[in-house]
């Protein structure tokens, strides 16, 4: 366990020593770049640093809408609501689905998207060892093919980030069932698909299958919240649930900061896609990578203090079960120079260290 004694960017500090950061979830790194820091500073001077008010109440600031139709347009959705949190965001939609009498859970998914006892998961659910998003899907499209259900709920993660892999969530159901698939796309959103998320895999899906996407604003965007796109009919019953209604929206600085850095954003994915391509081109024997994501598996057992005793911290924990073997990740971020890389990458080379 490390404690840090301030945020951590392309490194970190412990007990008053620099290391190399290669863990956490700041893909774009936007908490250090200056240009947005300031877009944020604006925002409070024109919004304040919060919005403490009812989002069903007479008095609304019309910034929320906006930044609800620009989200609603990246994803390709009739309509987006947002949340104070993604888990917020996930746990509320999961509640709203949780009714439905045929709900399918991928194993693995995040608990803000499984509804509870009365969701199932396939016998894949129960292994302690890696499962195949594949193999559950197939499982579960041949379970309702052949069913003589008409209607059903699926939900899973967009990216498996312990798996370094995008879940590829294309469906071949037979067009007298009705499919509604419910992604958690907090780590595929304002990522993958020059920033479009999950969804732009999606687009061309069959007219019997309805996506909708839940995810975190936290992971590549850098602002405190969450959403979910989806339908004008989901969008009401989330603008209905008590959870919308109740609690406290997200900063409309940090809304302001969003929708002012869209360039900002770019620039950033297109640097954290060249560290992904630098490490790649390295080749490295013990990492393993997939899909280009800036998650790179580390498939040796003392990966974490042999990197640590080199001054590099790794993501580092059992997963799925606290007994599980642990799992060494590397997680680039865009704020790392290339003479960072080299370096894991030379560590992660030298068997010696390893």
């Amino acid at each position: 366990m490390y404690f840090m004694d301030s945020a951590p960017g392309r490194t970190c500090i412990i007990d008053g020593k620099e290391y190399l950061f290669f863990s956490g979830y700041s893909y774009l790194g936007m908490n250090h770049v200056e240009a947005f820091r300031e877009i944020v500073k604006e925002g409070i001077d024109k919004y304040g640093i919060l919005f403490p008010s009812s989002r069903i109440s007479n008095t609304r600031l019309s910034i929320y809408d906006y930044f609800e139709e620009h989200l609603s347009k990246m994803t390709g959705t009739d309509e987006t609501v947002s949340f104070s949190s993604g888990y917020l965001a996930s746990k509320t939609i999961s509640e709203i689905l949780s009714s439905h009498k045929n709900i399918y859970v991928a194993p693995g998914s995040h608990p803000s998207v499984v509804p509870g006892p009365g969701s199932r998961e396939s016998e894949a659910g129960s292994r302690k060892q890696p499962w195949n998003f594949n193999e559950w899907k197939n499982e579960i499209t041949n379970l309702i093919n052949s069913s003589e259900e008409k209607e059903f709920v699926l939900i899973a993660d967009s990216v498996n980030v312990m798996t370094s892999e995008i879940n590829d969530p294309s469906l071949n159901i037979t067009k007298d069932k009705k499919v509604t698939f419910l992604l958690d796309d907090s780590h595929g959103i304002g990522l993958i698909n020059d920033g479009t998320g999950i969804a732009g895999q999606t687009k061309n899906s069959q007219g019997n299958i309805e996506y909708m996407f839940s995810y975190s604003l936290s992971k590549a965007f850098n602002i405190p919240g969450g959403a979910v796109s989806c339908s004008k009919h989901w969008a009401s019953k989330l603008r209905e649930h008590p959870n919308y209604s109740g609690s406290t929206a997200m900063s409309p600085a940090f809304i302001h900061a969003f929708l002012k850095s869209k360039e900002l954003y770019h620039v950033q994915r297109k640097r954290l896609m060249e560290n992904v391509h630098i490490l790649n081109e390295q080749n490295c024997e013990v990492l393993t990578n997939k899909n280009d994501l800036p998650v790179f598996i580390c498939n040796n057992e003392h990966a974490e203090k042999k990197m640590a005793a080199q001054n590099i911290i790794i993501s580092s924990f059992s997963y799925p079960f606290p007994d599980s073997p642990k799992i060494n990740r590397i997680v680039l971020n865009a704020l790392h120079t290339r003479e960072d890389i080299m370096k894991i990458s030379g560590v992660t080379g030298d068997h010696t260290l390893l």
